[in-house]
Order: C-alpha cells, then sequence, then structure tokens
C-alpha cells in the first residue's frame, strides 16, 4: 500500500482507488491530487491536474451522483481528468464496475488499468463523502 497523506478510498481491501496528497493553490482550492490504484500486487500512482475552469468538482459530481443511484443505472458514466492522467467509467450491473485507467511518466509513458467491483449503498457513498470533503476548498486560519 502507498502511503498518502488526508486520503480518500473508493473501494475495498480486493481493489481500490485512493486519493491524497492535495497540492493547493494560494486561494486553498486544490490544485493537484494523487491518484493510487491498488489491485492485487498493482500500486500505481500518478499526479491528476485540476480542471482550469472547475478544479475537481467534475470529479466530485461524478462519484456524487454514482452514489445517488446506489440502485443503478443504464449504460456507462465516464469521467476523465483534463490531461488524460485519469479515467473512470462506470457501470452498474448489481455491484458497480469502474474501469480505471491511470497514466503516468514524461509523456504518458506507462500507464495502469483495473476494473474494481464496488459494493453500491454505503461503501460508494462513504468514498464519495471523503472524496468531496478531502478536495473541498480550504482556508488559511
Amino acid at each position: 500500500m502507498i502511503d498518502l497523506v488526508d486520503a480518500a478510498t473508493i473501494g475495498n481491501e480486493r481493489g481500490a482507488l485512493r486519493f491524497g496528497d492535495v497540492r493547493r493553490a494560494g486561494d486553498g482550492s486544490a490544485e493537484y491530487v494523487t491518484a493510487v490504484l491498488e489491485v492485487g500486487g498493482l500500486n500505481a500512482r500518478t499526479e491528476v491536474v485540476a480542471n482550469y475552469a472547475q478544479g475537481f468538482d467534475d470529479l466530485v459530481e461524478f462519484f456524487r451522483q454514482l452514489a445517488q443511484d446506489w440502485r443503478g443505472w443504464t449504460g456507462e458514466r465516464v469521467w476523465e481528468s483534463v490531461e488524460g492522467e485519469l479515467s473512470i467509467a462506470a457501470a452498474h450491473r448489481g455491484h458497480v464496475e469502474l474501469d480505471v485507467r491511470l497514466q503516468g511518466g514524461p509523456h504518458r509513458r506507462w500507464s495502469a488499468r483495473s476494473t474494481l467491483l464496488i459494493e453500491p449503498g454505503e461503501e460508494l457513498s462513504r468514498g464519495a463523502r471523503d472524496l468531496a470533503d478531502l478536495l473541498a476548498e480550504r482556508r488559511s486560519q
């Protein structure tokens, strides 16, 4: 397991997408977050850049909507970071299947991909809440 500061986890011991090590701008908004894909012996990490216009609001909303629709949805829902370091495709088949792809290194020379099986309901809701808390704007005191 890769150590992260103030991490949010989407998943479980069988496989997880973890977020942490947030770097913030002077106004407290999240500019970068580290994403880690952990499945079996795979531990891949990359730094994800916030969307220039909306930060990570679209990522938070993506997981919030998945959690809200825990009973199911039709088709696939997709989120991709602005620079392509992280992409997530979600499908509901009695459980939530997250097809996660990370890319990193100079010129995105490596990639790691796996499908995570997430229980709809509390497991997904907890991850969505933790991610929203992690990426929320932090004002200096």
